[in-house]
């Protein structure tokens, strides 16, 4: 259901558990590459942006490592960041608890989600089982 639903929107980008970082780049490279092969940025200037944008949100330290070297939640936090660097408009998450070992962090993910990102929808995609997770959430929750 939740995929026929993501079919139905146009010009998103997909944050799952099916859209891994690449794993021989580091984080700043992962990010960096979405405005170098779609914005022909070069390279050094994508990756000093991709470093303003994880610092922006208290992750600086994590540019250079690679993604055995980071938590889940760092991860997402990476895939967000290369997400919200793309050209689509709607950024679709899909079952964040796939993504973060818990979903207690979703207030925090919000308030990032919002330092990073001034001109993207976002919408979360999870099932009803996790619906008590977001239930104190700043974001509007839809059945």
């Amino acid at each position: 259901m939740i995929d026929r639903y993501i079919e139905t929107i146009e010009d998103h980008i997909l944050i799952s558990d099916a859209t891994p970082l690449i794993s021989n780049l580091n984080m700043k490279e992962n990010i960096a590459l979405i405005r170098e092969v779609h914005h022909k940025t070069p390279r050094l200037e994508a990756e000093s942006e991709a470093q303003k944008a994880l610092e922006k949100i208290s992750l600086g330290r994590i540019g250079s490592k690679r993604q055995n070297e980071c938590s889940k939640l760092e991860i997402f936090y990476v895939m967000l960041v290369r997400a919200l660097f793309s050209d689509p408009k709607t950024v679709v998450i899909k079952r964040p608890f796939s993504l973060v070992d818990s979903l207690l962090v979703i207030d925090r993910i919000i308030d990032n989600t919002a330092l990073l990102n001034r001109e993207k929808a976002i919408i979360i995609l999870d099932t009803k089982t996790n619906y008590s997770r977001y239930k104190d959430c700043k974001c509007n929750i839809t059945k």
